[in-house]
């Protein structure tokens, strides 16, 4: 008789279980694997998928700093031109989808335009009727930051990007990088682009930031420290170290203390090294005394909240200091600006003469250029030349800034009087288009010129070094009749450019009298 199997099963079939040769069940192989599988995954899904999402967010964080480093861009355009434009901004984050992980949800970043600050200038004064508002007096600017905040799921240790008027920085917990070169002072040229309006937006896509110029940078002023440094204060997120290190190219030493940098210096850097200094989040710093900067102002606004800008001072553009001659007539320009500089329209306009003649209005009202245009009437006939004063102003709170007194010299010129060479002529700078850039200095001049004799006869132009009063090029025209408008080109190559020119224009007439005008531009 056979002995019975001690496994329960002879009939392996029929028991649906059976051992290879090595003894292990198939099912049980199959949920082994099945299980090491499970397992697997589940380490996949604590490591290796984060990882992969933190390699994400790190390259999304890279193209938001460039987005960011645009929106400054643009908002330093916009105040130049004048035009609007619109930026976008990758202010979130979706993972792409994986088959049998879990991704996190979306992220959604948040840009936002900060709290107020001020920015202030002291010291600064400016030549002519501008210097009636720009007379040392500390002018105040409002301007925000713009910050990018990131939430992201896994990469916990990414900056918070900050826009301030300068450029763009990384804010890390405290410690601060700065990601472009700070745009406020380039040798003798000092431009500002402040920031206004409400925005804050949080979006797993991009954003859309429109950006509008609310006074455009159209116009450039030379101010300089007569008695005292221009001083220049701005809030900033960076430390003192950072901003030196901003500043290297451009600060001197003062050894003496009197404002001026010591000899050997390097002719373009005019920031004053022992002066910067940055305590409580507030940068200051001076540039040199006696120096003639370039001032450039510009504003913009984004989201809500952005102002029209009110005039603040009314400044002379042709006709100051010129003669008519009896029975003859001066054309008077006059443009309104806003705090920034730069025009204002729809400004009124009122004239008022302290003396014989007449003042009546041809454009009483600012244009888009902001200015306003009226036309003195001499009298008939004068006994003797005489010294007329006119005043244009517009309605405000009575200080000397929003008024512009001209004074024309009124002659006689009937047969006997002692006239005998016929009136001078008048010439009026109208506008100085320059371009600074490349390997040149090239400024396009144009002037109006009037003769009442209506001799006139020729213009002439120069470009002087401001420093040493060499005549570094010329251009002339020939001209004719009782008035012309003129532009010619100047320019200045190689060793021959200079930090500041002036440009000084000589208008004759047939009778050998001239009379000039003159301005100062930077180089």
């Amino acid at each position: 008789m056979t002995p019975r199997s001690r496994w329960p099963f002879d009939d392996a079939d029929a028991a649906g279980w059976h051992r290879d040769e090595r003894g292990v069940s198939p099912v049980i192989g199959a949920v082994l694997i099945f299980g090491l599988l499970l397992a697997l995954l589940a380490i996949l899904q604590t490591t290796a998928v984060p990882a992969l999402n933190e390699q994400l967010e790190f390259q999304h964080n890279e193209r938001v700093q460039d987005d960011i480093v645009a929106v400054e861009s643009t908002i330093d355009d916009v105040a130049r031109s004048g035009k609007p434009a619109t930026v976008s901004v990758e202010t979130g984050l979706r993972y792409p989808p994986r088959m049998m992980f879990v991704n996190p949800p979306p992220v959604s970043g948040t840009i936002r335009t900060g709290e107020r600050h001020s920015i202030r200038i002291s010291n600064a004064t400016a030549p002519g009727e501008t210097g009636d508002y720009w007379n040392g007096s500390a002018r105040t600017f409002e301007t925000r930051t713009m910050t990018y905040r990131p939430a992201y799921n896994e990469y916990g240790s990414a900056p918070v990007t900050v826009v301030e008027p300068w450029g763009v920085y990384n804010d890390f917990d405290g410690t601060t990088l700065a990601l472009t070169e700070q745009d406020l002072v380039d040798g003798r040229r000092v431009s500002l682009s402040t920031l206004t309006g409400n925005r804050s937006r949080s979006d797993a896509g991009r954003t859309q930031l429109a950006v509008r110029p609310t006074s455009a940078e159209t116009r450039t002023i030379t101010v300089r420290g007569t008695t005292d440094p221009i001083t220049i204060t701005i809030q900033t997120g960076l430390s003192e170290r950072r901003w030196r290190e901003l500043l290297a190219g451009q600060t001197c030493a003062n050894t003496d203390g009197d404002g001026r940098c010591d000899a050997g210096s390097s002719p373009t850097a005019h920031v004053l090294n022992d002066s910067v200094d940055v305590s409580g989040g507030v940068l200051t710093f001076r540039l040199e005394q006696g120096v003639t900067y370039a001032l450039e102002l510009g504003a913009t606004t984004v989201g809500d909240g952005g102002r029209t800008m009110e005039p603040r001072y009314l400044t002379d553009v042709a006709g100051n200091a010129t003669a008519v001659p009896e029975n003859g007539r001066r054309k008077l320009v006059v443009e309104a600006r806003d705090r920034f500089d730069n025009p204002v329209s729809g400004v009124t306009v009122d004239g008022s003469v302290d003396g014989s003649g007449a003042i009546r209005p041809v454009n009483a009202i600012t244009g888009t250029d902001g200015r306003a245009a009226f036309v003195y009437e001499a009298p008939t006939d004068v006994e003797t030349s005489q010294t007329v004063p006119v005043t244009l102003a517009f309605d405000g709170d009575d200080s000397p800034s929003q008024e512009v007194t001209m004074t024309l010299s009124v002659l006689d010129i009937d047969t006997g009087g002692g006239n005998e060479l016929g009136t001078p002529p008048s010439v009026t700078i109208t506008n100085v288009a320059g371009n600074t850039a490349g390997s040149q200095d090239r400024y396009d001049v144009s002037v109006d010129a009037g003769d009442p004799d209506g001799d006139l006869d020729r213009v002439e132009f120069e470009l002087r070094n401001l420093d040493t009063g060499v005549v570094i090029d010329t251009a002339s025209a020939q001209i004719s009749g009782t008035s012309a408008t003129v532009t010619e080109r100047l320019r200045a190559q190689g060793g021959d450019r200079a930090d500041e020119y002036r440009i000084i224009v000589t208008a004759s007439d047939a009778a050998g009298n001239s009379g000039t005008d003159e301005t100062t531009v930077s180089g």
